[in-house]
């Protein structure tokens, strides 16, 4: 007997479900439950208690007709490689195939880290606590800014780069693919090259995460303290400058506080420059997502404020 919990997929794709985990963990192997945990068009996520052999999994399905590319291949990579050049905990790759050979959709399936996410600790934590988090995130996050390629852009599943030495080339063909309304890629575009001498000094090309939100870190609540569980979701990474992780943080509402700083510097360093590349970094962000709540017009307008140019609202 399978308990769905929050749902179910449709009925065509769950006989595939059924016969994926055979084919992955044995023809013996059981469901005690799944549920959804997230859903868009023509893609999943869902947690799954296996017995025989007794687990708990995360499973992500793509279809052809999903709005991001999910290369689960290259995150498989991407994971196995910060799980060898860190001590970022990542959760274990178990399953991975984006061919459609045999089912309707690409899949990954990785063993489950337990964690609650940083959205739903973070207003419990009293500042101690809040600090020793903060050192935490700063230390996992260079780490991963440590492993470095030869060029700016997209990984491959070789760990090869095809990119370009220039900053600005890249970051325009990612705002090209990333901004999807016509005018905002132009505004962006333009705006990038007529200052694109303020990264004269950016040289060196990251693991860049490029989607650090509240809801991709975990951490988990030991005798001494919370610890960081995981980090999450590394389908957006790229190899990119460190600083457009750092300039997403700081827009991003509790995800640097005291003792991330001093932490992060000391494997890290942060050039002086920064600040002033910071805001185009963050525009490049509203544009790509471009929701008209006022929660981001505010933060939209905060940006554009910064870099002196006119206020840019969302329909």
């Amino acid at each position: 007997m399978v308990a769905k919990v929050g749902g179910g997929l449709e009925s065509p794709h769950e006989p595939f479900l059924h016969q994926l985990l055979r084919e992955t963990f044995g023809r013996d192997v059981g469901i005690e439950s799944y549920r959804i945990v997230g859903q868009r068009a023509d893609y999943h996520v869902l947690l799954a208690v296996l017995r025989r052999p007794s687990v708990e999994v995360v499973i992500k399905l793509a279809g052809p007709d999903a709005a991001f590319d999910y290369p689960f291949d290259r995150t498989a990579m991407l994971n196995r490689l910060v799980a060898e050049r860190t001590s970022v905990p990542v959760p274990e790759i178990l399953a991975v195939d984006i061919s459609y050979a045999a089912y309707p959709w690409r899949y990954l399936i990785t063993r489950r880290i337990h964690g609650e996410e940083w959205a739903s600790i973070r207003q419990r934590l009293d500042p101690q606590e809040l600090t020793r988090v903060y050192q935490q995130l700063g230390t996992a996050i260079a780490q991963l800014h440590m492993i470095t390629f030869p060029a700016f852009g997209a990984i491959g599943v070789d760990e090869t780069v095809t990119g370009v030495p220039d900053v600005v080339i890249a970051l325009a063909a990612r705002a090209s693919r990333m901004i999807r309304q016509p005018e905002l890629r132009a505004l962006f575009l333009e705006l990038l090259d007529r200052r694109r001498e303020l990264f004269a000094d950016v040289t060196t090309a990251v693991l860049c995460h490029d989607d650090l939100h509240h809801h991709n870190i975990l951490f988990h609540q030991e005798q001494n303290g919370w610890r960081l569980a995981t980090i999450l979701d590394f389908d957006k990474a790229w190899a990119g400058p460190a600083e457009s992780d750092l300039a997403r943080l700081e827009l991003w509402r509790g995800m640097t506080g005291h003792g991330f700083w001093p932490a992060y510097c000391a494997l890290h360093e942060v050039a002086p420059s920064y600040a002033r590349r910071r805001p185009i970094y963050q525009l490049l962000w509203c544009l790509e997502y471009a929701v008209a709540s006022p929660e981001h017009h505010a933060d939209t307008q905060r940006v554009c404020a910064e870099l002196g140019i006119a206020p840019i609202r969302f329909s």
